[in-house]
């Protein structure tokens, strides 16, 4: 069995490149993981939590909600985002559809190969889209 189709994502996969941190805001992972259960297919994660150091170093967005260090927004208490491996435009519809019905932010581009899922929502923050 694959190790993406775990039932619960592994801290190793999620902490920071970098220093290995781990945090994230509250409620994040519980979302996460029924996300992975409800989609019922392979997520693997190419990017979760960032120290600022780590998000300065990849050209992540000054205001990245993957950084677990810095208060990035009003009421952010650790990471609130990650990127997913999408192998195949069927497959980033597909995660698209579903992150999106369940409140997910996400954002797109093809030519990357992977989708960033965020959940802004938790800051009070409206729900979107976007290409990058």
């Amino acid at each position: 069995m694959s190790p993406y189709l775990t039932e619960s994502f592994t801290e190793e996969e999620l902490a920071c490149r970098h220093c290995g941190r781990f945090q994230f805001h509250p409620g994040f992972l519980e979302d996460l993981q029924a996300l992975r259960r409800d989609f019922a297919r392979e997520m693997k994660v190419l990017s979760g939590a960032r120290c600022a150091v780590h998000n300065a170093a990849v050209g992540g967005h000054p205001k990245s909600l993957h950084v677990l260090d810095v208060e990035q927004h009003p009421g952010m208490r650790g990471a609130l985002a990650v990127d997913i491996w999408t192998p195949d435009g069927k497959y980033r519809g597909d995660l698209f559809a579903t992150a999106w019905t369940y409140g997910w932010s996400v954002g797109w581009n093809a030519k990357k190969g992977f989708l960033h899922l965020d959940r802004r929502v938790a800051l009070g923050l409206p729900q979107t889209s976007f290409d990058y």
